[in-house]
């Protein structure tokens, strides 16, 4: 075998690949091996057959990435959008005004519970495969839902296209990392939403983090709008604004779903197909759903019919019972089957970046639903006006993105970007809770300035999160982390909106009553504080996250060191590799030499 053809992963000092280093071991020996990767005299490639790039014009790699800007922009309007259309749905298909959460949550849900599953699916068959199908299947469930006579097939099907939509997440971020070149990733993105999750250096992610990235910001701006616009069309039975909507959807998702099958180059994992589907875990899966509609639904039922009730306490009661079967499941699983080892939780600080993450989104959330319901409903406002009231929100959170893309030195110290931009959420609650009308002088008094600095500050913050939690845990498992986290922010918003829906209920009048929204403000607002002081307390600097390398086994993201370019051991990225993956062997090494 030609020495310069092994691959032994990439060289910018995060990731090792221990199985081609004990080859190179064996072909060379160890002195020679040490040797010749000082010298900088081997050239490595990390390209395999199977997933060898594919060598693609400028034109045609951007032109993918906006194919998958777009997947994730539909995802974006899939809960966005129906901040407007909330109160159409519930008119049209009867639903009580304490599940009106359910329009949104049903599909965030179940969106957030199934991204670790679709991870998995994707490191172990095709990206493009699990990306063109989901696309599809999201277009296809969007028509069937316009046509819906029912809350119930309503949501059934809402959470189903969720699902669907969770697979698009990971397996286009898969693509973008396997079709751009490393010095163009963080261009990429920086236009692409920064799901964590990436398989990427931590440099990279530091980098490219600007939070949601460009589409993610213009999604969660022109869903409100585009929401806005449609609801000029007439009520009619089948031709509700909010039916043309899931139409519209329909339209744009599916001729470029069908143009993916051909356009995307092949994604091709290992050809072993020995029982790949062994290595799935449907289960944990389906008890982490479980476990997170339990919980949803005990909220909702308790603030709206009290805490004493059956209706809270069951599913309240059976949701933690969910979770402790679904970590003691995960926890006896092999490490590669696991969809979240249990290793993970032993990382310093992430257990309480997780927790904290929860308050993140649901900052966004809480106020987008309760902001647009007054508009609408009580000031008898149009849904296209309501929706422009809130782009100061859009566009705060695009600049915030945008400055923090061009000076990523502002996220240099995390947990202070996350303390500062947090406390300016709080300040912003606060004087929302202060507004009574939420128009006229109150609009311009209360709202308009804290939505400037209040989502601005919580962009800088949720920002801080991803790199706080993706500089903190060993390369190896950056894709479980990335998606533990994005579980956490869905989580937590679906959470923070069925609170609100039952608080809107508190006292007589639901959202024609100032004091039911301002209840709804004080608890978003009190959750951030306590977050907020856990956080601050519990979390104890570190380092480096080499410390907690030897907690979690590097096997999980070993298909991700073999696809990068040809590149040549040079300067910093000598001291990266060590001959059998053993680094205090290299640094031995180079002590005697500085001793001699």
């Amino acid at each position: 075998m030609n020495q310069k053809d092994m691959a032994i992963g990439r060289f910018d000092g995060t990731y090792d690949n221990s199985e081609s280093i004990l080859s190179l071991d064996k072909c060379l020996g160890d002195s020679q091996a040490l040797s010749a990767l000082e010298k900088g005299e081997m050239e490595i490639s990390t390209s395999s057959p199977e997933t060898e790039k594919v060598a693609l014009s400028q034109r045609r790699k951007w032109s993918l990435l906006m194919i998958f800007s777009l997947s994730m922009m539909v995802d974006v309007w899939s809960y966005s959008a129906f901040y407007i259309f909330t109160d159409p749905i519930c008119k049209d298909l009867n639903i009580l005004y304490e599940q009106q959460s359910w329009v949104i949550t049903s599909y965030s849900v179940a969106f957030s519970s199934f991204l670790l599953f679709f991870g998995r699916v994707v490191d172990l068959y095709s990206a493009k495969d699990v990306f063109c199908h989901g696309f599809v299947a999201v277009g296809v469930l969007n028509l069937i839902i316009s046509f819906l006579p029912d809350k119930f097939s309503f949501f059934v099907l809402r959470a189903v296209a969720g699902v669907a939509g969770s697979a698009l997440v990971p397996a286009a971020f898969r693509l973008v990392v396997e079709i751009f070149e490393p010095s163009e990733l963080s261009k990429a993105f920086s236009i692409y939403v920064c799901v964590p999750g990436s398989i990427v250096s931590r440099e990279l992610l530091a980098d490219a983090y600007g939070g949601k990235g460009i589409s993610g910001a213009l999604g969660a701006s022109t869903g409100v709008i585009i929401a806005g616009l449609l609801s000029y069309i007439p009520e009619a039975t089948q031709s509700s604004p909010w039916r043309w909507f899931h139409r519209l959807m329909t339209i744009l998702i599916l001729p470029t779903a069908g143009f993916s099958y051909w356009f995307i180059p092949p994604s091709e994992r290992k050809k072993d197909d020995n029982a790949r589907w062994r290595l799935l875990d449907p289960m944990g899966a389906l008890l982490m759903l479980g476990a997170v509609v339990a919980l949803t639904i005990g909220l909702t039922f308790g603030a709206s019919y009290g805490w004493k009730t059956p209706s809270f306490l069951v599913p309240f009661l059976l949701s933690p019972i969910l979770f402790i079967l679904f970590f003691f499941y995960e926890a006896r699983l092999p490490v590669e089957r696991a969809i979240l080892p249990s290793q993970t939780w032993k990382i310093p600080n992430f257990t309480i970046t997780i927790v904290f993450a929860l308050c993140m989104t649901a900052w966004w959330a809480v106020n987008y639903l309760a902001f647009i319901q007054v508009f609408t409903l009580v000031n008898k406002e149009t849904a296209i006006m309501a929706a422009v009231r809130l782009v100061p929100e859009a566009v705060a959170a695009l600049v915030a993105t945008t400055c923090l893309a061009i000076f990523p030195s502002i996220l240099s110290k995390p947990r202070l970007s996350i303390f500062l931009g947090t406390l300016l959420g709080i300040a912003a609650y606060i004087m929302f809770a202060h507004s009574r009308t939420m128009v006229g002088e109150d609009y311009w008094r209360y709202i308009f300035s804290p939505m400037i600095f209040g989502s601005a500050g919580t962009m800088v913050a949720y920002t801080g999160v991803n790199v706080l939690v993706m500089t903190s845990v060993p390369s190896e498992i950056a894709g479980v982390a990335g998606s533990v986290l994005q579980v956490s922010l869905q989580v937590g918003s679906a959470v923070a909106l069925s609170v609100q829906a039952g608080l809107f209920t508190v006292h007589p009048g639901s959202i024609y009553n100032s004091a039911n929204v301002q209840a709804s403000y004080y608890f978003q607002l009190g959750v951030t504080a306590l977050l907020l002081v856990a956080f601050i307390v519990f979390y104890k600097p570190s380092k480096a996250p080499a410390s907690a390398r030897s907690a979690v086994s590097p096997v999980m993201n070993r298909n991700e060191d073999r696809r990068k370019p040809v590149k040549k051991l040079r300067g910093r990225h000598r001291s990266t590799l060590g001959c059998r993956g053993d680094r205090e062997r290299e640094e031995g090494e180079r002590s005697r030499r500085r001793d001699v």
